[in-house]
């Protein structure tokens, strides 16, 4: 056998090995690739002072494209990323936040038709102490007990509902009522005691005739 084919020989015994180690390999990362998909990734630590979207609470494992939010409690806020995703590579994208706590109070509820003014004034950070006035706008009218909030430690210290109603929708007899009753019952008072007064007399003027004889 000559060299010349020993030599051609070779050459393709060699390019059919590299083609099978190339299918080999390719073959093995799509294998590591689809396994990943597969197993998805492990339920994360919980998040003390703070709660995430999932609805099952018994689940141990998630599919590549699972999203997490996390939310922290009143009065905390996250310190990291709050959206987690878990990769093709079974991990999730970041370590989850952590909720420190914050003596800061969240933006407080905006009223439609209308709004609200901060004391210390401008609105900015909305730290221990701050207060807000709630207002509505011309022809509105506030309905609520209280139109002030104060941050208490990162919390609003009241949380009744209150809103803005058309002037019109209001019941005029509720502002007026309890001065009317007011009204009545001192006038009833007054007529009682006239009455007692005149009964008195009439029963009284023998007994004062008497004495003058």
């Amino acid at each position: 056998m000559s060299n010349g084919m020993i030599e051609s020989i070779s050459k393709a015994f060699w390019a059919h090995s590299s083609a099978t180690k190339r299918s080999f390999f390719l073959l093995l990362g799509l294998t590591i690739v689809s396994t990943g998909q597969g197993s998805g990734c492990i339920r994360p630590s919980m998040v003390q002072h703070g709660s995430t979207n999932l609805t099952d609470t018994n689940r141990s494992l998630f599919p590549v494209g699972t999203v997490l939010q996390y939310s922290c409690d009143p009065g905390y806020l996250p310190a990291g990323p709050s959206v987690l995703t878990c990769t093709t590579l079974g991990d999730w994208s970041s370590e989850p936040p952590r909720c420190i706590h914050s003596d800061v109070c969240q933006p407080p509820y905006q009223l439609e038709n209308g709004g609200y003014t901060c004391h210390p004034s401008p609105c900015g950070r909305l730290s221990h102490g701050t207060m807000i006035q709630y207002f509505c706008d011309d022809g509105y009218a506030l309905k609520g007990d209280y139109r002030f909030r104060t941050c208490q430690y990162g919390k609003w210290d009241n949380l009744m509902p209150i809103s803005c109603l058309m002037e019109q929708d209001r019941d005029p007899t509720l502002p007026l009522g309890m001065p009317a009753l007011s009204i009545v019952a001192s006038t009833a008072s007054s007529v009682a005691l006239i009455l007692l007064l005149v009964v008195l007399f009439v029963l009284l003027q023998p007994k004062l005739k008497s004495l003058h004889r």
